[in-house]
């Protein structure tokens, strides 16, 4: 087999050969080719990001534009067939040295760096080194390299890349110019991906493309190695949406609409028959947590028009869930993404995931249950208004039949007598107190004290009040304490009892 007949991955096809097809970094595009235009180059620099957003494949752009002879002064682009284009895309290029970090991580290995750098170019103006997933070296690797990156000779530039800056060493940043790359947005990555398949002439369905871009997670090298991965599978030259969610073991969002639908209704049954029916197709219950949660934010998002935009979701799906939110209050919307979030949380915790799942089908469920049910009232016919009339008659006469009792008594409700009010109220005549000192306490007569609290239940049943005596605590402004013996206790349950059939 011969070398233009082997296969090459998407990733490694359609990688970038120039600037404006660097995808997302726009920004970052300018600033770099206003510095080669202008002759401002920089001793190092360090490209930092996520995966897949094109840090090698920039730093590879850098040294091939920066040395070509012919390239586009306003652009900056590389003409691409001059001897030092094609020496800086060759394996064999003595003046772009490219070294792995992550399997050179030792001191031994910075020193063969230090040592090439001594030697000019050979057919470019400068000696670049580019030096990938820095962040791997070792600490004393990195003492190493700090004077050689400090002070390089004119010709030598250090190109660094790394996806975690924060394990590079003060000192290095502090000798590098840093330029953050962005995560490329879903838009962006399905335009990328249609043009790729325009070329390779497959056909495809938006949602399919959507669902990759959303999958990629802003890594555009991703999104080309799952569409290999489809393109692998399908027989037919077209990408549906059920061959992305089979290979991928994305949850159909056909699933989210239907449950959300039940939970509206509180069909507790079919969600969790639903539910059984997500497992039993290869998913796990987290699938079905994680997918209603984002779905719900989603449903969120499209009550206000302002968000709607915000959804990371195809232009089908986002009406989909404009009317689906029509149909959901905005309570249940909000209390179900309380409730998700909360068992989201409590998921690692749970011993039995798919009995935690069906609880909260059962909470979600049951918030629409939770609501106040208005009850009609009728308004009454003339007829029945007479009678209530009459009857308001005679309730307002017996209201004033009472007041005027009340009057005649001289009782005031709000001053209903009490134990405290009637033992200071008491008098020697009706009350004889005999004082016995026992262990220094003050007791008071048996007889007189339940003679006591039959005046009081006996005021109280001319108010029809009920009397409740919580404690002995009405004594402790007066002269007199009471025994707690068995005859006490026995005779105030009496009371009590009698309280009741008063009330």
């Amino acid at each position: 087999m011969t070398e233009e007949k082997k296969y090459k991955v998407l990733a490694r096809k359609y990688r970038p050969q120039k600037f404006e097809d660097l995808i997302g970094q726009e920004l970052l595009v300018k600033i770099l080719s206003n510095a080669i235009n202008n002759d401002r180059l920089a001793h190092a620099y360090i490209l930092t990001g996520v995966r897949g957003v094109g840090k090698t494949t920039t730093a590879r752009l850098i040294a091939m534009s920066i040395n070509c002879k012919n390239r586009d002064k306003k652009n900056c682009e590389p003409c691409g067939n001059c001897d030092s284009c094609k020496s800086t895309t060759s394996d064999s290029n003595l003046d772009v040295i490219e070294i792995d970090a992550a399997s050179n991580t030792g001191v031994d290995d910075i020193r063969e760096i230090i040592d090439n750098v001594k030697y000019k170019p050979v057919i470019g103006d400068y000696k670049i080194f580019i030096i990938d997933e820095v962040h791997m070296l070792s600490k004393s690797a990195f003492n190493a390299l700090l004077k050689t990156l400090e002070e390089p000779p004119s010709y030598a530039i250090f190109i660094l890349a790394t996806t975690e800056k924060n394990k590079v060493i003060p000192t290095i940043l502090s000798r590098c110019q840093i330029y953050d790359f962005n995560r490329i947005e879903i838009p962006d990555i399905k335009n990328k991906l249609s043009e790729i398949l325009e070329s390779e002439k497959i056909s495809f369905e938006d949602e399919a493309l959507h669902l990759i871009a959303r999958k990629a997670d802003g890594a555009l090298r991703d999104a080309l190695s799952t569409l290999d991965l489809i393109k692998t599978f399908i027989k037919e030259p077209i990408i549906k949406l059920e061959d992305v969610t089979n290979n991928l073991n994305i949850l159909d969002s056909d699933y989210l609409f239907k449950i959300s639908s039940y939970i509206n209704v509180g069909d507790v049954t079919k969600s969790i028959m639903l539910h059984n029916e997500i497992i039993r197709n290869g998913f796990e219950s987290i699938n079905l947590l994680s997918g209603l949660t984002n779905h719900f934010k989603n449903l969120l998002y499209a009550k206000n028009e302002g968000l709607v935009d915000l959804m990371d979701v195809s232009e089908s799906e986002k009406s989909k869930y404009v009317s689906q939110s029509k149909e959901l209050s905005d309570s249940l919307i909000e209390s179900g993404i309380e409730i998700l979030n909360d068992f989201g949380i409590k998921y690692r915790q749970s011993n039995d995931h798919q009995i935690h799942t069906e609880i909260l089908l059962l909470k979600l469920c049951s918030l629409n249950k939770k609501k106040t049910k208005i009850v009609n009232v009728e308004i009454p016919k003339e007829e029945d208004s007479i009678e209530i009339k009459k009857v308001n008659k005679e309730v307002n006469s017996i209201k004033e039949t009472k007041d005027s009792i009340t009057k005649e008594d001289n009782i005031i409700e709000k001053d209903t007598p009490n134990l405290r009010s009637i033992l200071k109220e008491q008098t020697p005549e009706k009350s004889e107190v005999k004082k016995v000192d026992d262990k220094n306490n003050e007791f008071i007569n048996r007889l007189d004290f339940i003679r006591l609290i039959n005046e009081i239940i006996s005021s109280y049943q001319n108010n029809n009040i009920k009397v409740i005596i919580s404690s002995d605590s009405y004594f402790e402004d007066t002269d007199v304490t009471i025994p707690r013996s068995a005859e006490i206790v026995h005779s105030i349950t009496n009371v009590i009892d009698n309280a009741y059939k008063f009330a």
